[in-house]
C-alpha cells in the first residue's frame, strides 16, 4: 500500500458474513473434537460476553456445550445459512456486527416423547460483535467479542 513503511500490505479480509460462515463451520463441523476446540479458541476470546437464551453463558460453557452437541468422535454437524445480515464499521472488515440465523443437523437425541434417540435439529438466530483484536493490520485478528444467541433443539422430520 502507497506511504507504508518497507512495503507493509494490510492483509486483504474476507466480509464479516463469510468469516463467520468460515468460523461456524469449523467448530460445528471439525472432524475431531480438539480441531473444534481449536476453532472456538480462535473465534472466541476468553472473556467474550454471551448469552443463551437470555442466560450468561461463560467461555468454558461455549467449549462444552460444542462437545455435547458432536454425534461422535467424527464429528457429523453440518451447518445450514438461512439469511444474514452484516455491519462492517470499516471497509476494511476488521470490527462490526453481525447476525443470522441457521440450523445445525446432524444432532442425535432422545426424543422427549419415546426417549428414542433420534436426529434433531438445533435452530440458532445469533447476534455477534466482531472486533480485531490487534492493531497489526498484517493479519486477521478477528474474534466474536460479544454474542447473544436463541438456540431450540426439534426432532428432524
Amino acid at each position: 500500500m502507497p506511504g507504508q513503511p518497507n512495503g507493509f500490505t494490510p492483509a486483504k479480509l474476507s466480509t464479516l458474513a463469510k468469516w463467520s460462515e468460515e468460523h461456524m463451520a469449523a467448530i460445528f463441523e471439525a472432524v475431531t473434537e480438539e480441531d473444534a476446540m481449536k476453532a472456538i479458541a480462535n473465534t472466541f476470546p476468553d472473556d467474550v460476553r454471551a448469552t443463551l437464551n437470555g442466560s450468561p453463558l461463560p467461555r468454558p460453557m461455549i467449549d462444552k456445550l460444542v462437545s455435547i452437541m458432536r454425534p461422535g468422535p467424527q464429528g457429523g454437524l453440518k451447518v445450514h445459512w438461512k439469511e444474514q445480515a452484516e455491519v462492517p464499521k470499516d471497509p476494511s472488515h476488521r470490527n462490526g456486527a453481525f447476525g443470522g440465523f441457521y440450523y445445525i443437523t446432524g444432532l442425535r437425541k432422545p426424543h422427549p416423547e419415546t426417549g428414542e434417540i433420534v436426529p434433531f435439529i438445533r435452530y440458532k438466530t445469533v447476534t455477534v460483535k466482531i472486533d480485531s483484536m490487534s492493531e497489526d493490520l498484517s493479519y486477521d485478528s478477528r474474534m466474536i467479542t460479544e454474542l447473544v444467541f436463541v438456540a431450540s433443539d426439534k426432532p428432524a422430520e
